[in-house]
């Protein structure tokens, strides 16, 4: 008994580290040409504070909606992102002839729909920053 209420402290600090940082609602919407919407893109989300990234395990994303809204995904479906500061890529690629799956046939991924600038994580076209208990909701006009 005595072993076991000399591991409690032990067992404590080790649910202390590693949690998931909790998420705040992110959503917004991107239109191509601030007309059409930009169904299919990819949002990322990539944190300026790369322990950030670290304790998420990845990059807050979100695939675009055929009426050009989105939601963003870190941990589960809808969940958001959570506070702080992140640089914004989109990438959008026109759908490739529809041939199955098979490597190497042209089938598939088809040519970028963007600008490149907007899909470069080295340099994000924008940067914004979630908060906690404010309407986090981003709109980008892209072309």
């Amino acid at each position: 008994m005595s072993r076991l209420l000399a591991l409690l402290p032990l067992i404590a600090l080790a649910g202390c580290g590693g949690g998931k940082p909790p998420t705040q609602p992110v959503t917004g919407k991107v239109m191509f040409k601030k007309k059409t919407p930009a169904a299919g893109a990819l949002v990322v989300f990539h944190p300026t504070d790369y322990a950030v990234e670290k304790q998420l395990g990845g990059k807050p994303f979100a695939t675009v909606k055929d009426d050009g809204t989105f939601s963003m995904t870190s941990f589960e479906a809808d969940d958001g992102a959570p506070e702080g500061e992140y640089g914004v890529t989109i990438q959008w690629q026109k759908k490739g002839k529809d041939t199955g799956f098979a490597l190497g046939d042209g089938g598939g991924a088809g040519r970028q729909m963007l600008n490149p600038k907007y899909g470069n994580p080295q340099q994000p076209f924008q940067k914004v920053t979630v908060k906690k208990g404010e309407k986090n909701e981003f709109h980008f006009d892209v072309d």
